[in-house]
């Protein structure tokens, strides 16, 4: 069963909750075959093996089976239902421990220090940006990959991180990692950089 979240796709998410199953029922197939990002794996060794893990805009679960398998209880959070349909099809036949919520990031919300880690992979919801703080405990991992702006034909500049956006709004947090990439165009993009980025919050 796929939970409701605090927000059920009303209002102005029905439209990106239209979008996203479309494209996921449409491409959510080849989107199974992926393995988790290579930040995420790299990280894996360092993140606790008990605990309760966010995988936010989680999609078809690539990276929710990797914490899962990792030995985390994971929420899988995401607006398309058609994805996380999948997602716990997948995670069933695994044995899995993910746990799927259908929500609108910008109004879904955990309890104060109830997560040991949360990911954010290739997604930016500014009002989610709270929840992760409150949401993560002393000590906890947040581990954070998406593009950012600094080209001016961007379309959709809103979706991109500001430089130094990120740190801002985690002040105090250590920095494990930190990276920038430059991606080269493809057909559908222009060039675009990424930053990645994996931090703890203060333990005291």
């Amino acid at each position: 069963m796929i939970k409701p979240g605090s927000d059920r796709n009303e209002g102005s998410s029905a439209a990106d909750a239209r979008r996203w199953n479309a494209r996921y029922q449409q491409e959510g197939q080849d989107w199974l075959l992926r393995q988790p990002h290579q930040l995420l794996l790299d990280t894996l060794p360092h993140l606790p093996r008990r605990g309760i893990a966010l995988d936010a805009a989680a999609g078809v679960g690539r990276d929710s089976r990797g914490l899962a398998a990792h030995g985390l209880q994971v929420v899988a959070a995401d607006i398309s239902l058609v994805a996380l349909r999948l997602n716990q099809r997948r995670a069933r036949s695994l044995s899995l421990p993910i746990s799927c919520v259908n929500a609108d990031m910008s109004n879904f919300r955990l309890s104060p220090g109830s997560c040991d880690v949360i990911v954010n992979f290739y997604f930016l919801e500014r009002a989610a940006l709270p929840m992760y703080r409150s949401a993560l405990k002393p000590g906890g991992w947040l581990i954070f990959e998406t593009f950012v702006t600094g080209f001016d034909d961007l379309p959709h500049p809103d979706y991109y991180l500001q430089p130094g956006e990120l740190r801002a709004a985690f002040p105090g947090w250590e920095t494990v990692s930190r990276t920038q990439e430059m991606i080269p165009p493809t057909e559908g993009h222009g060039l675009r950089a990424v930053e990645r980025w994996v931090a703890r919050k203060p333990a005291g």
